[in-house]
């Protein structure tokens, strides 16, 4: 700069107002100083970080009656990454300093080097990508066995390209066959710098979407419907949101690989699928087990088709059933009472073969009814502890329950029947046969996106077994084979079943027909009562759900909301679970 700045205005790294202040610019460094440079000031008498985010604001103090950064600790995000920090913050009702973390490096990066470009244009390339990318971007929906390299290369044959994928292990195994490929590349957040001066392709998780890139000539998005995507705590961002934002920004096409479009991504462009034929070759076997006319109990039990399964020497078998414990709902068999918390009132799961528990408020008891004084339940729903052991019965073979951080290891052939819950998905790289337990629990789930959840977990369970042709096969047993989410997958009509999930949102007016938030904790009502009258707002006591016309009617509602100095609040925008 040919004149240097006198003031910076700086955005705070700490808890408390979202707010950015004023401070002097010390003449020594001046010529250090740019917007998003990561500096320390002094705050309340407290030393803290901050990002740069104005300089010589107009409505600042004079600049002798501010104090002076005190050091410049090194490079962040550039102007349009701050930018788009500050809109996914106001999108998600967030806090700026959130966002802008998420965009800075890990570790103090003092300058950027050099660009090092390849100059290379590696082939074998996706024409639909290709199509996709002259039309300004889109949808490419592949079967989940297929490789994504090609659309990646065609990607690249536009310019830098910014790979988003959801987990770390996807994005070391890309970057690694890119750079294979000769292509200059960068993995985020490890190479923030490298990235900041520019490669081929930069590659990462959730938070890539933020990268400092000093060009990009696409965008694209790999397993667009996975759930890591979108983070769990609040503020509840999606990277798909940001990096849709960006390419609009920046005048880039984006493109979302998905096997199982969402209906956000659905609405987001053309969408272009291989023929049917081609499309059903790249999925496995899909059977839809009907329990209805299963023999035993009322609940928890198995179809023929799993317990065929479990009795196969040959199939290794992943049981899933997103419940931990023994027992998740318990009735006690002489009175039919359920099983219920005498401290807080709610259901009591049981962890244990001689104990009940409560989720809710931590509380212990004997397995005892409060009613009757019966000490024998009916298990309504079991969870993968009890599971597990009906399971290796059935198979007439040992059954292996996987929980908490393991992972598996059944080369040695001494347990070939696996239970957990979906998370078994992410631990294990291959079995022939993935069960479903209870896919109705995860249909009928009181959350708006569970239908979404559950092709995103058939699609997960579809890469772990592979293709029909090299004996893949998903099992997934239902009370409901007609409704026509199931039906359609069982025939692999994967077009079918993702237009009957938007519709279904469309009818209800859920993103992305709409937008709503969940506000939770002591303050949500205090809070509700203060947003305007262009949104809706329904619930009572502690969680309330606030519901606009679109994201930007209901972020503008938010942010006028007065957020009340005791209780504590939670707001979720469109959450995932």
């Amino acid at each position: 700069m040919a004149d240097h700045p006198k003031i910076a205005r700086v955005l705070c790294d700490r808890s408390g107002p979202d707010r950015a202040f004023d401070y002097q610019i010390p003449p020594d460094l001046a010529d250090q100083v740019s917007i998003g440079s990561v500096v320390r000031i002094d705050l309340h008498g407290r030393r803290i970080g901050g990002w740069i985010r104005e300089f010589d604001p107009v409505d600042a103090s004079p600049s002798e009656d501010l104090l002076p950064l005190r050091h410049v600790s090194g490079v962040g995000p550039d102007e349009d990454v701050c930018e788009l920090a500050e809109w996914a913050a106001h999108r998600w009702a967030g806090r700026r300093s959130q966002f802008f973390r998420a965009a800075s490096p890990l570790q103090v990066i003092r300058a950027i080097g050099s660009p090092s470009y390849s100059g290379l244009h590696p082939e074998p390339r996706s024409p639909a990508t290709a199509k996709l990318l002259e039309a300004g971007g889109g949808v490419l929906r592949l079967p989940p066995t297929s490789d994504v390299l090609p659309s990646v290369w065609s990607c690249l044959a536009r310019g830098p390209v910014l790979v988003i994928v959801p987990g770390v292990d996807d994005a070391a195994i890309l970057h690694s066959r890119m750079s294979r490929a000769g292509v200059s590349t960068a993995l985020l957040s490890k190479d923030w710098a490298r990235a900041a001066a520019g490669v081929d392709v930069s590659i990462g998780t959730r938070t890539a979407a933020f990268a400092r890139l000093p060009k990009v000539g696409s965008i694209i998005v790999i397993d667009e419907f996975d759930e890591r995507l979108q983070s769990e705590s609040s503020p509840t961002w999606h990277a798909r949101e940001v990096v849709s934002e960006r390419a609009e920004r920046a005048g880039v096409p984006l493109v979302l690989v998905s096997a199982v479009p969402t209906p956000e991504g659905l609405t987001s462009g053309d969408v272009i699928a291989p023929p049917r034929e081609r499309e059903t070759v790249g999925w496995p076997d899909i059977v839809v087990a009907d329990l209805a006319d299963a023999d035993g109990p009322q609940v928890g039990r198995l179809s023929s088709a799993v317990i065929e399964e479990l009795r196969d020497p040959s199939r290794r078998v992943l049981c899933v059933i997103n419940r931990t414990g023994t027992s998740r709902l318990l009735a006690c068999r002489n009175c039919r009472e359920l099983a219920s918390c005498d401290v807080c009132d709610s259901l009591m799961s049981q962890p244990s073969e001689h104990e009940l528990s409560c989720a809710k408020c931590g509380a212990h008891r004997p397995l005892l009814c409060l009613s009757c004084n019966g000490l024998s339940f009916s298990n309504l729903r079991p969870g993968t502890a009890r599971l597990v052991k009906e399971l290796g019965a059935s198979a007439g073979r040992p059954a292996l329950l996987v929980e908490g951080d393991s992972y598996p290891d059944w080369s040695s052939g001494s347990t070939d029947v696996l239970v957990g819950t979906e998370a078994l998905l992410h631990r294990v790289s291959h079995a022939d046969t993935v069960v479903l337990l209870d896919v109705d629990s995860e249909l009928f789930a009181p959350r708006f996106r569970a239908g979404e959840h559950l092709l995103g977990l058939l699609a997960r369970a579809a890469r772990v077994v592979g293709r029909k042709s090299d004996g893949g096969r998903l099992i997934l047993q239902t009370m409901h084979p007609d409704h026509e989410v199931l039906a359609a997958m069982g025939q692999v009509d994967i077009g079918a079943a993702t237009e009957a999930e938007r519709v279904h949102r469309e009818q209800l007016h859920l993103p992305p027909y709409g937008a709503l938030a969940i506000v939770e904790g002591s303050a949500a009502s205090d809070f509700v009562s203060t947003l305007p009258d262009t949104v809706r707002i329904g619930g009572s006591g502690d969680k309330r759900q606030v519901r606009g016309v679109d994201a930007e009617v209901l972020a503008d509602a938010l942010v006028l909301g007065q957020r009340p100095a005791k209780g504590k609040l939670r707001v979720a925008v469109n959450p995932g679970r």
